[in-house]
């Protein structure tokens, strides 16, 4: 009797302690976690006096008329073009309104925060609010956080947390559902964290290993279909060696967990460049966030291997940066974040969108790790930077994903060309490398993702609009001589690990306006036989262009073999991109930006890819067509053409 009286109490006490929150009519839904994760699980309600880091992103000013500012100085037929803003310059137009900042200050006061526990962001730094002078209220406040209880956190958002387990490493996580503001609040904010992110942001390799030739060295253009060499890529693109260094024009190549092994790149010069490159040769090593140099404890890194590699025998004597982003747990929990905070220490609290649930967290926490703060601002900026990576559109908040693509289109602002891989997964997807491509279900038929799903998956940030997204492509008839077509390499024991350029249509991100008639012109004149629940015709269209991503030489781990991938295709094309850079500068002219207006307004200057397709999710995909399609974009560079265009532009 009396331990049934306890165990009444007992269930009497916690059932007050997780009442579940009251719906309050002012509130309006502002964020909601569809279904679809494959590994986490949910485990129990969080416990109410656990302590939350509770971050909440203040809207943006102007970013309406963020478009319009980037074609103003993008598009080649502008006035403006070429007049990139200064860094002050993109800091001061997008900082939040004074009524944004005391819109939500006031809803915490009201909801029981004190101000006292508020810190705010200025610059690079966070700082208390009775530090603050009332005519600097909402300068440069773009991040409000504070430490508040589960159970705080629950009234203030009207939801309920819970325990959620990966099934993959084991660990623990607090997150919600969905969560609720004030629907006079809502406008102020982008998002709040921790609610409903889940995902891991670890950046995703698009590289895929092939068997070793069964030649060595460069060979000529006879053996391009087994060994694409530099002298392959010279014939397909029409560029000569380079012979120019200007200064502050090194390629930037971000690397996440993958680690430059310095002997390769000595065999790599010795073989496979036409010029040579003496041994001392290295890349400017730019270590971010505990970023290290590869030793034993390491193993060989294919993709910064392969990125550095490529671009050196295409760019010397101009140089390479490679950026080391992230420390020895970066491989489980890195991210695009990490690299644009120390790209632009603005970006940290300041402008940008730093989420501790999706980002890796410094010092670390995971042991083993780097145990310094997270590095704000001082590395040095690439006029063009080629990531080899990409995550899953579908695993990620919108809210996230449209304030890191602001992030990208700022970077554009400033002068700077970015290009990503557009996936090797056709118009599905994967979680890594090994791993099944997944698709997607629609919404309420369970997980979104799923091996066995219908609707055709992006990728991020290649549906980001700003940034320039590159596709794959390979010998046709296998013979340098015939051209290109689309990629593809079937896995017969597995299809879904078959690897085709990856291409198709974001269902996050609207259709910018610079490739509005191309892509028109694609789905009328060959409109594909899908319906709007496999693909999202109006989404941002990928990728804009390509470059070969198969049978590419790299000498990893002190033997040569042949890669394939939009990793070997992007960093050709940022490569390209690099030479155009240094023949502006070179009349005294500066790098070229953002690309894509200019892409677009000169089709003319690539070599149109008509064959192949990507398939995936049970489907034959996109076909590559005439003109622009979704499988290679406009085609691969045509360098004498785009030359000659780059150089006459302002």
């Amino acid at each position: 009797m009396f331990s049934l009286v306890r165990a009444l109490c007992f269930i009497c006490f916690f059932s007050g302690v997780f009442a579940l929150p009251k719906t309050r009519r002012n509130f309006a839904l502002h964020e909601k976690r569809e279904p679809v994760s494959q590994t986490w699980t949910t485990i129990s309600r969080a416990h109410p006096s656990e302590i939350l880091l509770v971050k909440i992103g203040l809207a943006q000013s102007n970013l309406h008329r963020a478009e319009e500012y980037l074609l103003d100085i993008s598009h080649p037929r502008s006035a403006n073009f070429g007049k990139h803003w200064t860094s002050e310059e993109v800091a001061n137009t997008f900082t939040p309104s004074k009524e944004s900042v005391d819109a939500v200050v006031d809803w915490l006061l009201e909801s029981g925060i004190d101000a006292e526990r508020h810190t705010f962001s200025i610059g690079m730094a966070l700082v208390f609010p009775k530090l603050l002078l009332s005519s600097d209220r909402g300068k440069g406040r773009n991040w409000i956080l504070f430490n508040a209880t589960v159970n705080e956190a629950e009234s203030l958002f009207n939801t309920e947390y819970h325990y959620f387990k990966d099934e993959t490493s084991e660990g623990y996580h607090i997150a919600c559902d969905e969560y609720y503001l004030p629907k006079h609040v809502q406008r102020h904010v982008d998002f709040a964290m921790p609610t409903i992110q889940l995902e891991g942001m670890r950046p995703i390799e698009n590289m895929n290993l092939g068997i070793r030739p069964s030649i060595v060295g460069l060979t000529g253009l006879d053996n391009c279909y087994e060994l694409i060499t530099i002298e392959c890529l010279r014939k397909l693109y029409q560029f000569t060696a380079g012979n120019t260094s200007a200064p502050g024009n090194e390629i930037g190549i971000p690397a996440f967990g993958s680690y430059l092994y310095p002997p390769d790149l000595e065999q790599f010069f010795q073989n496979y460049t036409t010029q040579p490159i003496p041994k001392s040769v290295f890349p400017e090593f730019v270590s971010i966030d505990g970023g290290e140099r590869w030793d034993d404890s390491f193993t060989f890194g294919s993709e910064a291997t392969l990125d550095v590699q490529i671009a050196y025998s295409m760019i010397y004597p101009q140089g390479v940066r490679l950026y080391q982003v992230g420390d020895v747990n970066t491989a489980s929990d890195g991210t695009f974040n990490t690299f644009l905070d120390a790209l632009d220490g603005s970006y940290c609290t300041y402008l940008g969108g730093d989420d501790p649930d999706n980002d890796a967290v410094y010092p670390d926490p995971k042991g083993k790790g780097y145990s310094g703060p997270l590095q704000c601002g001082g590395a040095p900026r690439s006029n063009v930077l080629s990531f080899s990576y990409l995550q899953i559109e579908a695993a990620l908040p919108v809210s996230y994903q449209t304030r890191q693509c602001h992030e990208w289109l700022k970077l554009g602002l400033q002068g700077i060309s970015v290009l990503f891989a557009s996936g090797d997964s056709g118009v599905a997807n994967r979680f890594g490398m090994g791993k099944d491509n997944s698709c997607l279900k629609p919404l309420g038929e369970g997980p979104n993702i799923d091996v066995n799903g219908s609707g055709f998956s992006p990728s991020f940030p290649s549906n980001c609009p700003w940034v320039t997204t590159v596709g794959a492509t390979f010998l046709k008839d296998h013979d340098i001589n015939n051209g290109e077509v689309a990629v593809a390499l079937p896995f017969a024991p597995n299809p879904k690990r078959d690897y085709y350029s990856g291409g198709g249509f974001s269902n996050v991100f609207s259709q910018p306006s610079y490739q509005a008639e191309a892509v028109s012109n694609y789905l009328t004149t060959y409109p594909p036989p899908y319906g709007e629940h496999i693909f999202n015709r109006s989404g941002r269209a990928f990728p804009d262009v390509s470059a070969i991503g198969l049978n590419v030489s790299v000498v990893l781990g002190g033997g040569v073999t042949v890669a394939g991938g939009t990793s070997s295709s992007t960093p050709i094309f940022a490569s390209i991109i690099t030479l155009l850079n240094e023949a502006r500068i070179a009349v005294g002219k500066k790098p070229i930006g953002f690309l894509n207006p200019i892409l677009y307004a000169f089709p003319e200057a690539f070599n149109d890819i008509t064959e192949g397709s990507n398939p995936g999710c049970g489907t034959d995909g996109f076909q590559a067509q005439p003109g622009w399609d979704p499988v290679t974009g406009l085609g691969s560079p045509n360098y004498p053409m785009l030359e000659k265009i780059f150089v006459n532009l302002p």
